[in-house]
């Protein structure tokens, strides 16, 4: 994967308003994208060439294919602050670490969900809160991109699930509350209650 158009790159200074030439910095930093893993486009990670800018430096490259990142690097891989965006729409913006989408962040999808929260591994993996355009929203533990752990979602209608999560499905001790407020207990079991079941109706 190689530099398409540009390459732009500043440290701390250059951010307060001090201009460096791009003809000096594409000498001084020697960067130049030889090539990256074609996991990226898997929001896995990305590596660049082995020469390295000044610390603090950020850049900015604009990749065959309309991938765009803008952030810090170390040992010539996407490391520290930064945002890459995808040609399809999706945006990510927080941590990256050794080349991967690693740490915190926020990534937003072209369909209008976003996600704020925890990522290993280039995937949604701890806590974080997923937020869909029609008002559902899941807040919760994650696992491989999957609701995995304790969470809470939330439906528009104001239905709620309270409880354990498998591989993205309900499972586990939980409780469902329906939108007249009657309310479910017991043990779910992919996506379906199975046992130890309680019905409540409010008075």
């Amino acid at each position: 994967m190689t530099v398409r158009n540009e390459i732009f790159a500043g440290n701390a200074a250059r951010r307060r308003g001090r201009g460096i030439s791009f003809a000096a910095l594409c000498i001084a930093l020697g960067l130049v994208f030889a090539g990256a893993r074609a996991a990226i486009a898997d929001d896995v990670g990305a590596e660049l060439s082995t020469s390295e800018p000044p610390e603090g430096a950020v850049i900015l490259v604009i990749l065959d294919g309309g991938l765009r990142y803008e952030g810090t690097i170390r040992d010539g891989k996407l490391h520290g602050e930064g945002k890459l965006a995808f040609s399809d729409g999706r945006v990510y913006e927080g941590e990256f670490r050794d080349g991967r989408i690693e740490g915190e962040g926020t990534y937003t999808y072209p369909d209008g969900r976003s996600y704020v929260g925890a990522f290993r591994n280039g995937m949604r993996n701890g806590y974080g809160i997923l937020e869909f355009p029609s008002g559902e929203i899941y807040e919760g533990q994650w696992r491989d991109d999957k609701k995995d752990g304790n969470g809470i979602v939330i439906w528009p209608d104001g239905e709620k699930y309270v409880g354990r999560f498998r591989d993205g499905l309900m499972d586990g001790k939980g409780a469902y509350t329906y939108s007249n407020g009657r309310v479910r207990e017991g043990i779910w079991s992919n996506g379906e209650i199975v046992r130890g079941a309680t019905s409540q109706t409010p008075p």
